[in-house]
């Protein structure tokens, strides 16, 4: 113990000796070790931390698996797979809605909540905590049972800022009756999506009838039995499947059914560029670790004169090697320290600024395994940038480093052969991070010049969610409230075009039924047309100015029932009669709300909308008059002269002036709803190319250190050269030559590499392959130009050095 503290206390006088060299190597250690942290912050707080629910190991999702791939599950198939299947130990059904949480004595407006509507079982299949009274419970969901609700634990601070006696009380839900509180969760649950109020899904006899097996809409979860596998779970959920197939063929003809464990559901999406992020950072790592290798060569290499000294007078090699490691050490906590600090301001931005499809982001921190993680990287940059300067520190040759003591020329063959391979190691690396930032790069600019078949810009967004209690669904209650709050709007200043649909565009939101050409029946054995329906009011589409291609718009004698007409999008009328003037057709579906079934005479095309984000390729889509659905949920878009955002005060104030117990769902730009699409890769590429950045740096500081050392190293040699008649031009082309051949075999090396590695970022690449050249290109030539630049300026130095003051010197 003695010997050590006699060791750090020496590391320290020899750091403290040197300060350039200290802040240089910290720093750098900070820089790779702090970025680890904190991406391994997010990837232990997302994808190794467990869920807050009870052995979530054993939970899963259950599909229903029809013609548009996995989905939803209708109540009858459900009751038919919790009675058939043995695989489960329980399952449930969930239905996420977004209700109004009515004014009372301790909030004086209403608000929107995001609500989950589940049946029987839920909280006991998922089993997460209870922080107040009791989760919902068998026969809540029963007809005629007492209407109770459960809080998330941030929906009680909130609204009714943690106080313990919130059970008992009643909140108004957009009902006639008033629902009780007889529970809160604990911190961290809100599934699903984000839900902060879990009511009972009432089982009446709308859940049972044969027509609602064809309605699926529910998500359903399940909980495997003890000892059972997820292969089991699939083919006995497969066998149910197939025998409701065979006795209700008219909904379930073409319904099958998957199984997949929860987590991967939650994660399965940012799994993969979460862990292309963290090896990016030890990719960052490894490059701050070849400097500093670099660096402690350099000087190991400077002080070999007192080492062989020191070996003749009788110390141990082992003991000169632990000296070394302690200092290794002693710099790897230090960078540790400082590493832990910067990771401590990257979570916050981080948190504050990544995208929302990433579960959990906003629970990431230092906790203890971070911080363990934080102590064992410490440990592992000792080793890998100390082990080989102690040991080859170690192992001077004491009678060539006496003979030579006095040449200034030290340096042992096998530093140079340590430093050429930490040269070629450096640009291999930079060059693995330069390709990856430049493919998400490319596609982020590909992505920025789609056209999303619409105009984003100056557009205001409004969410509405009318209470079904006081507007009927398909009743004339819906329509004549956004007819007059439209009429409203329209007159408010700088407002030049106002309209409501059911789903934006680019939210993602899908309603794809059966549709037909009743002049062209379906040919047996062939798939029937499948189109998207969005429902629009008269100014919808104007204000999101989408282009109509061929024909003309809706208008507003097309609503009623002497004059039915629809428009579909471009890629409907290729799909449907290519080669053939759609104007005129007729579409029919079975789709009917009480005011006459979807469809009518085909009057417009538009151009194809970006429905599913700027990448997904165009599907069919039928744009039907709101009077054919009457809709209680809708999205107003209302197009303005100035500030979108600016409009939301006065909206608001039209709507209450409608309905004072209505609440504004989500409000915000369709400009930043757009922007919502591209935001992971944008969120991604802006961290991996800040990877890139440093490790260009690294690389170029890395070489430049090398090809400086080595001038120190050779001034004696460079000088007689010169002595000897030889021109600047030649020992400078001499200096470059040798370490850009090592900058060229790295390069080499690193495209290698990056054509094996890059294709783990396919999911995330739009519009540009893998492998594409230009990017590859592009990263030869910058790194190259660096790598020149960086072993130019040492070299030119050399080739200027006065041979006169080597001589002298001598």
């Amino acid at each position: 113990m003695a010997l050590l503290l006699q060791d750090l206390l020496l590391a320290l006088r020899r750091l403290r000796r040197s300060p350039t060299f200290t802040v240089v190597a910290v720093a750098t250690l900070a820089l790779g070790i702090g970025a680890n942290v904190a991406i391994f912050s997010v990837v232990h707080a997302v994808l190794l931390r467990p869920l807050p629910l009870r052995d979530d190991a054993r939970l899963v999702r259950l599909f229903s698996v029809g013609r548009q791939g996995p989905g939803p599950t209708s109540p009858p198939d459900l009751m038919d797979l919790r009675e058939q299947t043995r695989a489960f130990e329980g399952l449930a059904g969930v239905a996420p809605a977004m209700v109004t949480l009515g004014a009372d004595r301790t909030e004086p407006s209403p608000m929107k909540v995001q609500t989950a509507m589940v049946t029987a079982g839920f909280f006991q299949v998922l089993g997460p905590r209870v922080q107040l009274g009791r989760a919902l419970q068998a026969g809540d969901d029963a007809p005629g049972a007492p209407q109770v609700a459960v809080l998330s634990h941030a929906l009680w601070q909130r609204r009714f800022g943690g106080s313990p006696d919130v059970l008992g009380r009643t909140v108004s839900l957009g009902g006639p009756l008033p629902w009780t509180v007889v529970g809160v969760m604990a911190p961290g649950f809100d599934f699903p999506s984000r839900a902060e109020l879990w009511t009972p899904l009432t089982q009446d006899e709308s859940m049972t009838k044969p027509e609602a097996r064809g309605a699926h809409w529910l998500e359903v979860y399940g909980r495997l039995g003890p000892g059972v596998s997820i292969e089991r779970a699939r083919a006995d959920a497969a066998a149910v499947a197939r025998s409701l197939a065979a006795r209700y063929p008219a909904t379930n003809a073409d319904m099958g059914a998957s199984v997949e464990p929860l987590r991967d559901v939650l994660l399965g999406q940012v799994r993969p560029s979460l862990l292309l992020l963290l090896g990016a950072v030890g990719l960052v790592l490894l490059i701050a670790c070849a400097n500093l290798m670099h660096l402690l060569l350099a000087r190991a290499a400077s002080r070999e004169a007192e080492t062989s000294v020191r070996l003749a007078l009788g110390a141990s090699r082992g003991r000169i090697a632990r000296e070394l490691l302690v200092e290794s050490a002693l710099l790897s906590a230090l960078g540790g320290g400082a590493g832990l600090l910067a990771a401590m301001w990257a979570l916050d931005a981080l948190a504050a600024f990544g995208p929302r499809d990433i579960p959990r982001i906003d629970e990431v921190s230092l906790d203890g395994t971070v911080l363990a993680f934080t102590a064992s990287l410490s440990v592992f940059t000792t080793l890998l940038f100390g082990l080989v300067p102690a040991w080859q520190t170690s192992r001077v040759e004491l009678a060539r480093v006496l003979r030579t003591a006095g040449e200034g020329a030290g340096g042992a063959a096998h530093h140079h052969r340590t430093r050429a391979a930490l040269i070629v190691a450096e640009t291999a690396l930079a060059v693995l991070l330069l390709v990856s930032a430049g493919l998400l790069l490319r596609s982020f600019v590909h992505l920025r010049q789609v056209d999303p078949g619409f105009q984003p810009e100056g557009v205001l967004t409004v969410k509405l969610d009318l209470p079904p209690f006081r507007y009927a669904f398909g009743s004339a209650a819906p329509a004549a409230f956004y007819d007059g709050l439209l009429e409203r709007l329209r007159t408010l200043p700088g407002v030049t075009a106002a309209g409501a649909v059911n789903a934006l565009p680019m939210e993602g939101k899908r309603w794809t039924i059966a549709v037909r050409d009743p002049r062209r029946p379906v040919v047996p054995g062939t798939e029937p047309w499948q189109a998207s329906i969005r429902i629009v009011t008269p100014g919808a589409l104007e204000a999101l100015r989408v282009p109509v291609l061929r024909g003309r718009a809706l208008l507003p004698e097309d609503r009623g029932a002497g004059g039915r007409a629809v428009l579909i999008n471009a890629e409907a009328a290729r799909r449907f009669w290519p080669g053939e003037d759609p104007l005129g057709r007729t579409l029919d579906t079975d789709m009917d709300f009480g005011n006459g079934a979807f469809g009518g005479r085909v009057v417009g095309v538009v151009a194809n909308l970006a429905t599913e984000g700027l990448a997904a390729p165009a599907a069919p889509e039928v744009y039907v008059p709101y009077e054919q659905s009457r809709s209680t949920d809708m999205t107003l878009v209302l197009r303005t002269t100035g500030a979108p955002l600016a409009l939301a005060g006065a909206v608001r104030a039209e709507v209450r002036g409608l309905d004072a117990n209505l609440a504004l769902g989500s409000v915000r730009t369709l400009a930043s709803v757009v922007d919502g699409t591209v935001a992971p890769l944008r969120f991604y590429l802006l961290l991996v190319s800040l990877f890139a950045g440093v490790a260009l740096v690294l690389a170029a500081v890395g070489l430049y250190g090398v090809v400086a050392y080595a001038v120190v190293q050779r001034t004696r040699e460079l000088g007689i050269r010169m002595a000897l008649g030889a021109r600047a031009g030649q020992l400078m082309g001499m200096v470059l030559s040798h370490y850009l051949r090592l900058t060229a075999v790295g390069l080499v090396l690193g495209l290698g590499l990056a054509w094996g590695a890059s294709r783990a970022l396919s999911h995330l690449l739009n519009g540009v392959r893998p492998t594409d050249p230009l990017t590859y290109g592009l990263v030869v030539a910058v790194l190259g130009a660096v790598a020149f630049l960086a072993a130019l300026l040492p070299a030119r130095r050399a080739a200027h050095v006065p041979p006169a003051v080597v001589l002298r010197a001598d």
